[in-house]
């Protein structure tokens, strides 16, 4: 059989950015072994990706099945629930991978779509879709986003060259890891360092997905308008925002330009954070240069590390040290290159 929750997923990652504070979710409906219609979750408000998917397949819904990537909302919110929809489209049977952990609907879909007489299987999974509601439930938990790093070392340490050029660290699969967790994510974060040196496009490429809000964390240095990030964005692209302790008159056209007042670094991380929080994003991806990750880690303000170690040695170059409090998952292989997953101990969210 196709799978068909992969095809959910790749309709979630449409809602990534666009559905906040909703989850981002995606649906399928299917009609033996096709696809008969797709949807994804809209802004608040608008629809939700099941009755998006329903409301395409029209009367060819009836007798189907449904896959969607999260459990199906049950209450009233700004939308009427998922579940009546379902059952007023004749769906026969209803597949979802993660259950809602929002205390309204979490376990009750289920018993609600079963009395009607539809089949119900959950935790029907996918590749790529294991961490997807990480922050989400996260978020639900705490109303804090998700933090979460993502760090390429070479098999003897380094994350760049000795005067600190990009060198080209892993390989094709580990890199289109990367652009599905930016899809993922609902804002990216880099340094001022990484910015300058790196001159990154921070896009999505290599599949459907939207481009996560580009944030720019640093301290006195002044950037150029021709770096890409400004130089380079689309004209429906939101501005990229830049957190610095100095003014950026080059930048008044091209980006939101937010000082910081505080003066250590937790306290301006906070800030950015704060930010995050309050505009409802669920996760936000750092790619973090070594100035960057160090304070990032004497903070304590972070949830999870992805670190990718590639087969390559270079001999000399910029290394990065490494946190502590950290519980880590069993390396897996992927392609020529390793991912550990660390989480954070430290419970950041306490305190704050």
């Amino acid at each position: 059989m196709p799978d068909f929750m992969h095809e959910a997923l790749k309709e979630a990652r449409l809602a990534v950015g666009v559905s906040r504070p909703n989850p981002p979710v995606g649906a399928v409906v299917v009609r033996g072994d096709n696809i008969i219609a797709r949807g994804h979750t809209q802004v608040p408000g608008k629809a939700h990706a099941e009755v998006m998917a329903l409301q395409a397949a029209g009367e060819a819904s009836r007798g189907a099945d449904l896959f969607v990537t999260l459990e199906p909302c049950c209450h009233y919110g700004r939308t009427p629930p998922c579940t009546n929809a379902i059952i007023a489209a004749g769906i026969k049977r209803v597949f979802f991978f993660h259950p809602d952990p929002n205390p309204q609907v979490a376990g009750k879909s289920q018993g609600i779509l079963e009395a009607a007489g539809i089949q119900v299987h959950g935790n029907v999974s996918t590749a790529g879709i294991d961490s997807f509601y990480e922050a989400y439930d996260y978020y639900v938990s705490h109303k804090r986003v998700f933090v979460e790093l993502k760090i390429a070392q070479t098999n003897d340490g380094f994350i760049a060259g000795p005067n600190h050029e990009r060198i080209a660290i892993t390989g094709d699969v580990a890199n289109q890891w990367t652009h599905e967790l930016r899809a993922a994510s609902d804002a990216i974060i880099v340094g001022g360092g990484t910015l300058e040196h790196d001159d990154p496009l921070l896009t999505v490429r290599g599949l459907e997905g939207n481009n996560p809000r580009i944030v720019v964390f640093s301290g006195d240095r002044i950037f150029s308008p021709k770096l890409r990030i400004f130089s380079e964005r689309t004209s429906n692209a939101p501005k990229p925002t830049v957190y610095t302790n100095v003014p950026q008159p080059a930048l008044n056209d091209v980006a939101d330009i937010r000082l910081q007042r505080g003066n250590t670094f937790d306290i301006n991380w906070l800030h950015v954070l704060d930010d995050l929080s309050l505009a409802n994003m669920h996760r936000v991806m750092v790619e973090p240069g070594a100035t960057l990750v160090r304070h990032i880690f004497r903070s304590g303000i972070w949830n999870r590390l992805d670190l990718w170690t590639s087969p390559k040695s270079i001999g000399h170059g910029i290394g990065w040290n490494w946190g502590s409090g950290m519980e880590v998952s069993l390396p897996m292989e992927i392609s020529e290159d390793t991912l550990n997953v660390f989480w954070n101990e430290q419970k950041p969210h306490e305190g704050l």
